[in-house]
């Protein structure tokens, strides 16, 4: 693969993390407000903050390249979010529902950055392969403290509607 065709595709998939994170941002502080179960809204906000910071390290690197965030994938990352949230709030099972798309979300995230870190590799951009790799670990982290949270979250939402036994 030519060399500008490969720096190319690295800026293609720093928009689509950019991306990403801005559906994150929107999602998390969304769950935040939303869900009533306590440590759940405690870890939205945490990951939120980490979350901003994602944003601002992978422009960084859309800067460097000398690009910028895709104003259409931002818009609908960000509306998909909205929709996303609006459902999940109607539901009487908030925290569950806000949950369960945080954890597949992560994921999501997850994976996007292991794209993002092989083709930096190979495009030669040690500095992008560095923001991949710190994300990738608060990535994983909050994946895990939403894991450790499902069941607790389950039977938390089954007693606010009365079906605990």
């Amino acid at each position: 693969m030519p060399q500008n065709s490969l720096q190319q595709q690295l800026v293609t998939y720093l928009t689509d993390v950019h991306s990403t994170e801005q559906n994150a941002l929107s999602t998390l502080r969304a769950g935040a407000d939303s869900v009533d179960d306590e440590e759940l809204a405690a870890a939205f906000r945490q990951h939120l903050a980490e979350t901003e910071e994602h944003e601002r390290l992978v422009q960084g690197r859309l800067d460097a390249h000398g690009a910028g965030p895709s104003t259409l994938k931002d818009v609908a990352q960000k509306g998909v979010a909205a929709v996303t949230g609006a459902i999940a709030s109607a539901a009487p099972d908030t925290s569950g529902k806000m949950l369960i798309q945080a954890y597949a979300f992560e994921h999501l995230e997850i994976a996007s950055y292991r794209m993002l870190r092989q083709v930096a590799r190979r495009a030669g951009d040690q500095e992008t392969v560095q923001v991949a790799d710190r994300i990738l670990e608060q990535e994983h982290a909050a994946a895990q403290t939403l894991s450790d949270l499902l069941e607790r979250v389950a039977d938390h939402d089954l007693r606010q509607m009365g079906l605990a036994a």
